[in-house]
């Protein structure tokens, strides 16, 4: 996984990086692109399988998870995040599948494994930055992309959860930097492109394209990851780029939001997802 080109124009920019907090940031992005990203946990793809069949075997998910404990450890607490939205709470894994349901459990795993980059003590915090938004985004990708008559609802729903997987470095550079994420203007680079590069010397479009790629994702899946802010840039599947983008003007940026109607939504995307799917009988 590790090896891939960084993305366009990446380098350039960091060898000119201002002093002060966009130089620190931009060091720190670069480390992580050169350092290269490890591989998704091999359990995310059994998972993705499993949560997928039309009947899910509750036993064979957990038999997927055993044998990655610290894993299970994350996406019990990402769980017990979305849950207290409605004041419940999983004690253990096979709980929290049953309380979430295997859709919306299915795209926790997802969010998962992909914060899983940069170092431990952020990655939970990671997840529950973008998990909110990124779940919206599925809702309405999957919804815009039925009522356009395009093919796949399932390609169009991961599309709309993955989209914004390039925030997962800058995140990591802004957590370890502080003022970027405290005090006045706080988040006040996320979804401005330019400012983005400021600050980084790359965008999230840039970077989540760099991932993309380093795990492997689909042509199409890639497209919307790159060119969801532009989607006539799209090289394979315009389609599904734009109906991200369009999704992405109708969702606000999860800072952007009201607390009070982050809770809202929090219990509107838990209403949603939770009755999809069923549970083998045991």
């Amino acid at each position: 996984m590790r090896g891939e080109v960084p993305p366009r124009g990446f380098v350039k920019k960091k060898s000119q990086g201002p002093y002060g907090t966009e130089g620190l940031c931009r060091s720190r992005v670069a480390s992580i692109v050169s350092q290269g990203l490890e591989p998704l946990p091999s359990c995310v793809f059994d998972l993705d399988i499993l949560l997928n069949e039309r009947i899910v075997d509750l036993t064979r998910v957990m038999q997927a998870l055993s044998n990655f404990s610290e894993f299970s450890g994350r996406v019990l607490r990402l769980s017990n995040t979305i849950l207290a939205g409605s004041s419940e709470f999983a004690p253990n894994v096979e709980d929290a599948v049953i309380l979430l349901g295997p859709c919306l459990f299915h795209a926790v795993v997802l969010l998962c494994g992909v914060t899983e980059v940069g170092a431990n003590i952020f990655r939970d915090e990671n997840a529950e930055a973008i998990w909110l938004h990124s779940v919206q985004m599925a809702i309405l990708s999957e919804q815009i992309a039925e009522q356009a008559g395009y093919p796949s609802r399932g390609a169009a729903c991961v599309a709309g959860l993955l989209h914004d997987i390039g925030y997962l470095p800058l995140l990591v550079a802004a957590r370890e930097e502080g003022s970027l994420l405290n005090g006045p203007g706080a988040f006040e680079w996320w979804d401005d492109v330019p400012r983005e590069r400021e600050i980084f010397g790359v965008d999230h479009c840039q970077i989540g394209e760099w991932m993309a790629k380093s795990w492997k994702f689909s042509p199409s899946l890639i497209d919307a990851v790159s060119h969801h802010h532009d989607p006539l840039k799209a090289k394979q599947n315009a389609a599904l780029a734009e109906i991200v983008c369009t999704a992405e003007r109708h969702c606000p940026a999860p800072f952007r939001q009201e607390p009070a109607k982050r809770a809202r939504m929090s219990r509107n995307s838990l209403a949603l997802l939770r009755p999809r799917g069923k549970f083998a009988e045991a």
